[in-house]
């Protein structure tokens, strides 16, 4: 479970590449540039800008960024809380690229949230509007390839590696037909990684130790330390598997380093959790101590994030609940009105329709009792 969790990086980062904001934006360019590093410096900047912006299609795009943030922080109820707004807009938005951006968005959270069901029901509604867009487009090919890399983490918590190592593949194979600025850089540092654990799960070491290098030369070329971190820590994981605990240490006291303003939960978790067992392996219990401990409090952090996110959900789908009730309850009261109204239309037309069969056979009856009478006179 826990790599599981750690293998789960920043995906809805990918959704930061292909962007409607205005380019002369500078604070909302300078959010997405530090949201790696400093993501609470991104949330103070989004915040700001919220209060500004009135839009839909803009406010989407920043709630979707301010819940990247709080996803680069580890901070799921809070991303959740952001992403559901994002989703409140979706009918009101007017860019195509925008209902797909926040589809994707929710599909990263529920991914994350291990509600597979809910992910792939929102994969697959953004990928028909991703389809429908000219072939060959930049927004196309990222999207498509956002898809992939989706599939692969889903793929992943279902335990199938060479599917997930096939849609990974699929992925990196669309990023690098997309211009090489710092974000495609850091999505491909993403993929690279990623396809590094599916190596490791297949006992592919040699494989693992390649891919993680290419994870940490991009991530060095997009500036982003937190990636750069992320790969050294597989490089660390694959040296501590081959037993060589202290190159293992080398790598890891590295990315510690590096990670040190990101504030990512999951990757110190991560970090830690190696440090403490390299530590172990050549018996430095001091370290091992220090470097465990924090491991547990980081690790015991995250269940408690976990739990408010689902928390937050199970609330979120009790109130989408009520509201289906109620819009139920009202067509069913409209039915019955409507029901009454045709029962009281039925009986009044039958109800006339017996009073002037009444009419007619009295008429009938007096005209037999003229007739009879007439002929009593004769």
């Amino acid at each position: 479970m826990i790599r599981i969790k750690i293998f789960l990086l920043l995906l809805c980062s990918f959704s930061l590449a292909v962007s409607a904001q205005n380019p002369t934006d500078s604070l909302r360019k300078r959010a997405k540039e530090i949201i790696y590093d400093q993501p609470e410096e991104t949330i103070k900047i989004v915040e700001k800008l919220l209060l500004q912006e009135k839009k839909a299609d803009e406010r989407a795009h920043l709630y979707m960024l301010i819940s990247n943030a709080y996803i680069a922080k580890r901070n799921n109820d809070s991303s959740l809380f952001y992403i559901l707004k994002a989703t409140d807009l979706i009918n009101t938005t007017t860019l195509i690229t925008t209902k797909i951006k926040i589809l994707n968005s929710v599909a990263v959270q529920y991914q994350q949230m291990e509600l597979y069901d809910k992910a792939l029901e929102s994969l697959d509604r953004a990928l028909v509007l991703t389809e429908k867009l000219p072939f060959g487009d930049k927004d196309r090919v990222f999207y498509s390839a956002f898809n992939s890399a989706v599939h692969g983490m889903i793929y992943r918590n279902q335990s199938n590696p060479d599917l997930e190592l096939k849609k990974f593949k699929l992925a990196a194979q669309n990023f690098h037909e997309l211009k090489a600025d710092s974000k495609t850089l850091a999505n491909l540092s993403i993929i690279y990684y990623n396809m590094g654990n599916c190596y490791l799960d297949l006992l592919k070491f040699q494989e693992a130790a390649i891919d993680f290098k290419k994870a940490e030369n991009f991530a060095k070329d997009s500036k982003t330390n937190s990636l750069e971190a992320y790969a050294l820590k597989g490089q660390g994981e694959s040296l501590f598997l081959n037993h060589f605990y202290k190159e293992a240490l080398t790598v890891l006291y590295r990315a510690e380093k590096l990670a040190e303003s990101s504030g990512d939960l999951v990757l110190n978790e991560g970090l830690y959790r190696l440090l403490a067992s390299s530590n172990l392996a050549i018996n430095n219990f001091e370290k091992f101590q220090h470097y465990n401990t924090k491991y547990l409090a980081i690790q015991k952090n995250l269940e408690q994030n976990e739990l408010k996110s689902l928390n937050r959900y199970l609330n979120t789908q009790e109130l989408e609940q009520r509201e289906l009730n109620s819009k139920v309850q009202k067509k069913f009261r409209l039915y019955e009105v409507l029901t009454l109204v045709f029962a009281f239309a039925i009986l009044f037309f039958i109800l006339q329709k017996i009073i002037k069969l009444k009419k007619k056979n009295l008429r009938q009856k007096k005209i037999l009792e003229t007739m009879a009478k007439a002929k009593q006179i004769v």
